[in-house]
């Protein structure tokens, strides 16, 4: 048994020979890290750097150029900034109070109203025996005028409406509403 052992040791051994011969033994591989080496100097020359100092030097480049956008994004924002500041309107112009807005922005009746019995209050404590009012100067008290939005024609409405005997219209522009109607109220109302 130990014969046929050997025997067949030595034709695998024989077949193992003739197989690496016909894959090209040392030779071919002599050739495949020749090959290899000198891509890697052509490469190594090309660049003048390896693959690692390329990947440092992009890396690099990466961080200058987020820097630099960090930088420029800041410089915007201050810019933004002093622009908006530069065009803030005046404190008295903007109210501070939402329900101020939007009196200014588009005053109803019932805020004219309000603004007329203002009037007439304090003329009479006043000891006024009348009171002349312009349209266009309780409109400006009231806020919104001048202005695109202006409610000339509702101002002007309820002075109208506010009328007793012995008030008079003192000047009425042509159509009868504007910024120039005056009326003189008698007081006490």
């Amino acid at each position: 048994m130990l014969v046929v052992t050997f025997i067949l040791s030595i034709i695998a051994l024989i077949i193992s020979i003739l197989a690496y011969q016909k894959t090209g033994g040392v030779k071919e591989l002599k050739k495949t890290v020749d090959y290899l080496s000198t891509t890697m100097e052509s490469l190594k020359e090309r660049g003048g750097e390896s693959l690692k100092e390329k990947l440092e030097h992009l890396t690099s480049a990466t961080e200058s150029l987020r820097d630099k956008t960090a930088e420029a994004m800041g410089k915007l924002k201050v810019t933004l900034r002093k622009k908006r500041e530069e065009h803030k309107p005046p404190e008295e112009i903007l109210p501070r109070r939402p329900e101020e807005l939007k009196k200014r922005l588009s005053p109803t009746a019932e805020d004219f109203q309000s603004e007329l019995n203002r009037m007439f209050s304090s003329a009479q404590q006043a000891g006024n025996p009348f009171i002349e009012l312009k349209s266009g100067d309780l409109h400006r008290s009231v806020g919104g005028y001048p202005g695109r939005n202006h409610r000339i024609p509702m101002c002007c409405g309820v002075m109208k409406r506010n009328m007793k005997p012995g008030d008079q219209i003192v000047r009425q522009p042509p159509s009868g509403v504007g910024a120039t109607l005056i009326i003189r109220f008698t007081l006490p109302r």
